[in-house]
């Protein structure tokens, strides 16, 4: 009888020590599943100066009055540096499968399931959802400018309206499955005279792998449970055109691979044109 009671108070003894451990797993499980919800907000601006989304307006560029009928950038494999260590990559909530063309030039079936974004801050829109992220203290966002890998080789006729990489019917964002997706697109009109009248087209359109750029950026913040956290990173377009002369007729139309000398210097500024400069939590 004594050994049956001592073998019955030992297994009651282990279901308490489980029962307890199990305990402190849903208690860290709690913990973990602490999140807030994170808003991108890619504030447009030239030269310091809000974009507005009007065309007519007005904006200065090294002397020159110019306009802008387009300015737009892609934004992809965006992700936020955890203290410590560890990063945290948003994903698509809607992945698509579609053909694409591998390296060799074959055709194949790819899943896009990055989170894209297209800014079209010629429409005045700046504000794109990422999501859920694990709460905590961050250091930092990095992304890149412009389209990578196979994302960069779909067949933008067969994306699904409404996705980023669907072929756009306002203003077109892709050459063909070689040349890939245009990561930044601005036109307008420039005072090429100095008359201080804008009377010239200008193009400049980046793409190509040799222009895909990876912009990090450095700001400590706070993700707290239940928030919902804007993060405010600035887009001076007028950074990209710098060395840019646009009065000079041999700078007013770039397609990258038309004019190299353009689209290096536009490349050599992209990541000075953007800076992290605040968090908003609701």
């Amino acid at each position: 009888m004594l050994r049956s009671y001592s073998r019955a108070a030992s297994a009651l003894s282990f279901s308490f020590v489980l029962a307890f451990v199990l305990l402190l797993v849903g208690c860290d499980s709690t913990v973990d599943d602490e999140t807030a919800t994170v808003t991108l907000n890619l504030d447009a601006v030239f030269d310091g100066t809000q974009l507005t989304g009007d065309p007519a307006t007005v904006y200065a560029l090294n002397g020159r009055n110019v306009t802008l009928t387009s300015a737009r950038v892609y934004v992809s494999e965006i992700t936020l540096l955890k203290e410590g260590g560890g990063e945290v990559t948003f994903m698509s909530p809607n992945p698509v499968t579609v053909p694409a063309k591998d390296a060799n030039g074959n055709d194949v079936s790819h899943t896009v399931d990055d989170l894209i974004v297209l800014a079209k801050h010629d429409t005045a829109v700046d504000e794109y959802a990422l999501g859920e992220v694990e709460a905590g203290r961050y250091t930092g966002i990095r992304f890149k400018l412009g389209i990578d890998g196979l994302n960069n080789k779909v067949d933008a006729t067969q994306v699904p309206a409404g996705h980023p990489l669907a072929k756009q019917t306002d203003r077109n964002n892709h050459w063909s499955w070689n040349a890939g997706y245009i990561y930044l697109r601005l036109d307008g009109e420039v005072d090429a005279d100095g008359d201080g009248t804008v009377e010239t087209v200008y193009e400049t359109h980046i793409g190509t792998g040799n222009f895909l750029q990876t912009i990090s950026l450095t700001n400590s913040f706070e993700l707290k449970d239940g928030d919902d956290t804007e993060l405010h990173v600035m887009v001076d377009y007028a950074k990209f055109l710098a060395d840019v002369d646009l009065s000079d007729p041999a700078e007013q139309l770039c397609h990258t691979m038309n004019n190299l000398p353009v689209a290096q210097k536009v490349g050599a500024r992209s990541t000075e044109a953007f800076m992290f400069h605040g968090v908003h939590a609701n």
